[in-house]
């Protein structure tokens, strides 16, 4: 981070040479000097010593007290600075870095109900990206903290769009929105706490804790009291599948499943499960159609290409397995699972050159992290 903010203040150094008076003395011009070359090398003690020095040689050198701001700033005594960019403006109201830097430090400093305008109108106009995105995470920051979330919302918004791969600004958007959910969740929970939706957040919340038991009861009782609730039997089947020991338990997750489909016949996902549950129990004439409709429900569905692969090559028909899944290498190039069964099909097919070539990618992936949504078994 210290890298970071001495990376901005750098950026936006002040002219070494301008603000002088005739009045200056050359012992003032000196103590510039060398501070301006301290901070630029990263000693920032000694900058704020030498600059410090010039101000009290000549206190007229806004431009001189601005950059001793940066050095504060960069030397995280944010109070410091921000007293420095004040006076600097005081004598000179057109000095950009001391306008973007003063609201950087209020908010450093924790004094956001004061930082919120500049960092606003930093923010919207400033013209160089990596002193804006600091600026828009600063906003962000604040915002949250004054409880302004339309504001936090917005800058978030603003920053996801300008710099979408930035893991800053991914982790903060993060953790906003997941305040946020946590939030309305508890709002929910007591203005309505007997309502469907709020069972329904009790039962995510005790699945995401592992309780797989008190989610599908969780999950019953939203259903007692709205039985047209999408997703909900989905839910159900997929706990029982993932952790139920008995093993007549996929039969309640059929039953589940079905139920799932009265109440939403275009799911996807629902249609997806009931052909695993068939592909798993051997009865690959049920798992077929069940794949098929999955794909025709969602044609970017790879699972479901996965599904219908896999039980063609139990069924013996190689190639329309390989037909089936080769277009899934090309709309998810980094899913293991695609390249280990097209590894599997070639092999069967006595195509050993493409064999090895789906078996180095599978391999290769597999040291990578699994993507969100990828299936929940390789079986």
């Amino acid at each position: 981070m210290k890298r970071q903010v001495a990376g901005c203040v750098l950026l936006f150094f002040l002219l070494s040479g301008a603000g002088f008076s005739q009045e200056s003395s050359a012992a003032a011009q000196a103590e510039v000097e060398q501070g301006l070359g301290a901070l630029k090398s990263g000693n920032f003690s000694a900058a704020e010593q030498h600059l410090a020095a010039a101000l009290k040689l000549d206190p007229t050198l806004a431009e001189v007290r601005a950059n001793l701001g940066l050095a504060y700033y960069a030397d995280r005594q944010y109070r410091k600075a921000a007293a420095e960019f004040k006076e600097a403006l005081g004598r000179d109201p057109s000095l950009q870095t001391a306008k973007s830097f003063l609201p950087l430090s209020l908010a450093a400093a924790g004094s956001c109900d004061e930082a919120l305008p500049g960092l606003k109108r930093e923010f919207t106009s400033n013209p160089d990206l990596k002193l804006r995105r600091v600026l828009g995470l600063s906003l962000e920051r604040c915002a949250v903290a004054v409880g302004d979330g339309a504001e936090a919302n917005q800058a978030a918004q603003k920053l996801l769009a300008d710099y979408p791969d930035d893991p800053d600004v991914l982790y903060a958007a993060g953790q906003l929105y997941a305040k946020l959910s946590s939030e309305l969740y508890l709002r929910l929970m007591k203005v309505a706490p007997n309502s469907p939706r709020s069972y329904q957040v009790m039962g995510s919340a005790a699945a995401a804790d592992g309780n797989w038991k008190g989610a599908i009861d969780a999950y019953r009782q939203s259903l007692q009291l709205e039985p047209t609730m999408q997703g909900l039997h989905l839910q159900i089947a997929i706990l029982l599948l993932t952790h139920s020991p008995d093993p007549n338990a996929w039969q309640q997750a059929l039953t589940e499943l079905s139920e799932e489909l009265k109440v939403d016949p275009t799911s996807a996902e629902a249609e997806y499960e009931v052909g695993e549950v068939h592909r798993k129990h051997g009865q690959l004439d049920e798992a077929l159609p069940a794949f098929r409709r999955a794909l025709q429900l969602d044609p970017a569905a790879v699972p479901a290409r996965l599904g219908i692969a896999k039980t063609l090559r139990q069924l013996g028909r190689k190639q329309e397995a390989l037909t089936a899944l080769e277009p899934a290498r090309d709309a998810a190039p980094d899913d293991p699972d695609v390249h280990f069964v097209l590894a599997q099909i070639y092999r069967d097919l006595g195509r050993a050159a493409e064999a090895q070539k789906e078996t180095a990618a599978f391999q290769r992936l597999q040291k990578a992290p699994h993507p969100l949504g990828s299936t929940r078994s390789n079986n």
